[in-house]
């Protein structure tokens, strides 16, 4: 007999999963969407010259020598050095920035003979990695809730996430630790759940392609260690059919695959360690206070620009009212996961996302610091976030209520407002030059387009107010005019050297060159209060 209703039910209940999918194609269409359209940004530029081979003081040496050069020979500090190996860009790493772990450095190295060096190609391996991670999404969603709605929905909010995608499109480790992130989490699982040395071998195998990612992936390793921790004391039957284990068993399992990681990663360690001091001084941000109110604010932008991301000022009204109902959202994601998840599921989300937070935030509350207001480094505690955000749809979706507060429609809604969003932030990056999260060369296109109305100018380039002109030079050498003549100066710059022309220009320039300027009866305006450019009169 013809059942209209039972129709109609089993038609519903197959739209969302259709509705996630072609969700999750379109976050995958626009990881590849305006690859080439942004700056290529100051770390981007530091990215390729250590793949290349390069090391700063090899430019330093060849360029700050009161010279006129031209943009083009900048560039060829953004191709592979001739006659250079793997080992270059190691000893580059290992002398200037040994913070830095090498493996996407290396793979980017392979990829140059590959792609070749143009931004695209710079770009579309982060891409390519980014995609890996979204069956892994799926997959630990599975693993820890044993539904296909609630994996398709964190697959969905990975693969539409403002973040994540430009992580995806920036040349940097950025999408690799995103995936090793989760592959650890899900391997971690599957380890406690089997108890079998090969399930321990490949978590610990992870950890090592972790480590030799980024050496923030330490905190998803401290993380998981207390996870386990928390579990062998009261194991939970949710992981494991096996009889109940002492803590000594479990932890020993934890700790050998920990410890075969750490051995395997001591080459860069020890590396490391003999040049601590440049990794403390290539790593000290700025030495301006900030207030926990603008802590706070950096925290909110970070993980909510997880689900929404108009690209608006961190301070602005706008972004504030637009990011307040998502700050809602998660907490009561994480407060749903509290209450109606079993204990090892709640443990692992809530650790997950606590405890590298913490670990980032609780000195800079307690020193002034702001390393937890950089979103890359918090990248260990995102997943966990989009997975309790998922849970709270899935869960509320599936309730099958009818109410205005908290019924199946009324969530079913939401989420598609919460997509719909997400989509238009990403389509708002897609066509936008630079955003907050390429700082100091965000202005770099009003830069270049300011000074490409002008190809007979001189631009005058030292180190800069605050070191980053060597980054930012390069990066707007992609754009600039060839006839703009750079003039390159060292720490004591002889003016009587500048050439002559209808207009000469000072990018960021350091205190020494701007009392040299005066000195000689010059007078520094800036150009724009928004740009680091300045003209001389």
């Amino acid at each position: 007999m013809f059942h209209p209703q039972k129709i109609l039910k089993k038609i519903r209940l197959q739209i969302l999963p259709l509705f996630l999918i072609l969700a999750i194609v379109v976050g995958v269409a626009f990881r590849f969407v305006a690859l080439d359209g942004k700056v290529y940004g100051y770390d981007e530029v530091y990215t390729t010259l250590r793949v290349s081979g390069y090391t700063t003081k090899e430019f330093t040496q060849e360029f700050y020598q009161n010279r006129i050069v031209s943009s083009v020979d900048l560039l060829k500090y953004q191709q592979v050095k001739p006659g250079s190996t793997p080992l270059d860009t190691l000893n580059s790493l290992a002398t200037e920035a040994p913070q830095l772990s090498p493996l996407y450095f290396l793979l980017a190295r392979a990829w140059m003979f590959l792609g070749g060096h143009s931004i695209l190609a710079f770009r579309l391996l982060p891409v390519l990695i980014s995609l890996i991670s979204l069956p892994l999404m799926y997959l630990l969603a599975w693993e820890l809730f044993q539904s296909s709605q609630t994996a398709l929905l964190a697959t969905a909010f990975l693969a539409l996430s403002p973040l994540d995608i430009v992580f995806a499109q920036t040349a940097r480790p950025y999408s690799l630790f995103t995936l090793m992130v989760i592959a650890s989490s899900y391997c971690l699982l599957k380890a406690i759940h089997w108890r079998h040395p090969l399930f321990w071998g490949g978590y610990s195998l992870v950890c090592i392609l972790g480590l030799y990612t980024h050496l923030l992936f330490g905190l998803t390793i401290i993380g998981h260690g207390a996870y386990i921790l928390l579990l062998s004391i009261q194991p939970p039957s949710s992981f494991s059919r096996q009889k109940k284990f002492p803590v000594s068993i479990l932890l020993f399992e934890f700790l050998a695959a920990i410890a075969i990681s750490i051995i395997a990663f001591s080459p860069w360690l020890i590396i490391l360690i003999n040049n601590f001091q440049q990794a403390i001084t290539t790593t000290n941000g700025s030495e301006n206070p900030i207030t926990l109110l603008q802590l706070s604010h950096l925290w909110i932008r970070n993980f909510t620009a997880l689900f929404v991301d108009m690209n608006f000022n961190v301070n602005s009204i706008q972004s504030n009212l637009l990011r307040l109902p998502f700050v809602v959202i998660i907490g009561a994601a994480l407060y749903q996961i509290s209450l109606q998840t079993y204990q090892p599921i709640r443990l692992f989300i809530w650790i997950s996302f606590i405890i590298p937070f913490l670990i980032l935030a609780l000195p800079d509350v307690l020193l002034g610091g702001e390393q937890s207001g950089v979103a890359s480094f918090l990248i260990p505690s995102f997943p966990a976030i989009q997975l309790a955000v998922a849970y709270l749809f899935s869960t509320h979706i599936q309730n099958n209520k009818i109410s205005l507060i908290d019924g199946e429609i009324l969530w079913r809604g939401l989420l598609a407002t919460v997509l719909t969003l997400s989509i238009i932030s990403i389509s708002v990056s897609a066509n936008s030059e630079s955003g907050w999260y390429q700082a100091p060369s965000q202005e770099i296109p009003k830069i270049y387009r300011y000074l490409n109305q002008y190809p007979s100018a001189t631009l005058i380039v030292d180190q800069g107010l605050d070191d980053t002109n060597l980054g930012n030079i390069i990066a707007l050498s992609y754009q600039l005019n060839p006839k703009i003549k750079l003039w390159m100066v060292n720490a004591q710059p002889n003016l009587l050297l500048l050439p002559v022309g209808p207009k000469i220009f000072a990018l960021n320039p350091s205190q020494e060159l701007r009392q040299t300027i005066i000195t000689k009866n010059y007078e520094l305006e800036p150009v724009d209060q928004q740009t680091q450019l300045w003209e001389l009169k």
